[in-house]
């Protein structure tokens, strides 16, 4: 009953069938009341009647009459066809106003519909911008909490490498005060012994107190970007780890092809550079790799700086790889790790020093490689 535009299909039918209509009776008045037509049948008529019989009076009679019926016919057709013409014009005035009607209702129920689904729109646009908005929060206070957790795993961090760095002063400082108290009791104790003592110790506590300072400056946060040599970087992040790797047994292998300053947050780049060797460092000694190894290698390539931290554990398992930088997802057992060192350290590289950092797997184990430009 409608076609695909919503309009009904006999508002075009009915007019096209009504046109139809008349032409096709317009056409038959036309072939049988018009003159032309009758003179044709009366020629025809008279040589027939002439033919059978000479009564030319007759004939005359005939004609007329049959003249006369032609003007009756004629009349009578006429007005018949006037009437039909009249009728269907009326009826498609009607018809028209009908249609009109109609599509006017088709045509307001679909500015309805059009007007509904626009309310729905505004509606669902309305809410989808709540919906943005809630979920910005949300992220903002998942963002907050990855990295008060970050603070508090490198809190943790800190602090056990605070205790690897002081093992050794605190065990030659022990030994110091040991002597102190042996060479007391023997009565042996000179003035140049205990200067001595007192000088070494100093040093020690000095070491020590250096430790604190440069912890304590390592996590202070960078203001502003500024001019930074990518060795001095490396240099600081494997002072705080050093000890760690030592008490490991931790072979690290620091190759300088070249060096180059770059524009960026030194602090927070060591602290990834301390991140990819803390990992190194811990899958090594899980999985108890003989003659253990790490390599930083510091290389440039025109105008981008190139770091590899690579180490001979192994690897990264294939269906690890897509993961390795999420927020909370770590190899590593729940008392070990948090899964937010590689997550931080991305963040850093990419969104706030607009590098790169990915991660690769060779004959040895994994290649983490960061890329700046200068």
């Amino acid at each position: 009953m409608f076609n695909k535009e919503g309009i009904p299909f006999f508002t075009v039918v009915i007019p096209f069938l009504s046109i139809l209509f008349i032409s096709f009776f317009a056409t038959s008045y036309h072939l049988k009341v018009t003159n032309k037509t009758f003179e044709t049948n009366i020629q025809e008529y008279k040589k027939l009647y002439i033919l059978k019989s000479n009564d030319v009076e007759k004939l005359n009679q005939v004609v007329e009459k049959k003249r006369i019926e032609h003007k009756i016919n004629q009349k009578e057709f006429t007005d018949f066809v006037f009437i039909l013409t009249v009728s269907i014009i009326v009826f498609m005035a009607l018809f028209s106003l009908l249609m009109s009607s109609i599509i006017n209702d088709v045509v307001k129920k679909y500015k309805q519909q059009v007007q509904s689904k626009e309310n729905k729109l505004q509606n669902l646009n309305r809410s989808l911008a709540s919906k943005v908005d809630i979920g910005i929060e949300e992220g903002k206070r998942k963002d907050k909490a990855i990295l008060q957790q970050s603070k508090l795993a490198r809190m943790g961090t800190m602090i056990s490498m605070i205790a690897h760095q002081w093992r050794q002063p605190l065990t030659e400082l022990s030994g110091v005060l040991m002597e102190l108290e042996t060479a007391t009791r023997f009565k042996k104790v000179t003035d140049t012994h205990i200067l001595n003592s007192i000088e070494r110790s100093d040093k020690m506590i000095e070491f020590m107190s250096n430790t604190i300072d440069d912890f304590r400056n390592f996590y202070k946060p960078d203001k502003k970007k500024e001019k930074f040599s990518i060795l001095d970087s490396c240099q600081k992040a494997i002072n705080l780890i050093n000890a760690s790797l030592d008490d490991s047994g931790v072979e690290l292998i620091v190759d300088v092809k070249n060096d180059k300053e770059i524009n960026g947050y030194p602090t927070e780049y060591s602290q990834v550079i301390l991140n990819l060797l803390m990992n190194a460092n811990d899958i090594l000694n899980e999985k108890k790799v003989q003659n253990p190894k790490i390599t930083i290698t510091i290389d440039t390539k025109g105008v981008l700086s190139i770091v590899e931290v690579k180490d001979n554990a192994g690897g990264i398992k294939n269906e690890h790889f897509d993961l390795i930088f999420d927020p909370y997802f770590s190899t590593k057992d729940s008392s070990k790790g948090t899964g937010l060192g590689l997550y931080i350290s991305k963040l850093i590289i990419e969104r706030n020093m607009g590098g790169e950092l990915s991660v690769s797997n060779d004959n040895d184990g994994a290649v983490f490689k960061i890329v700046l430009v200068g």
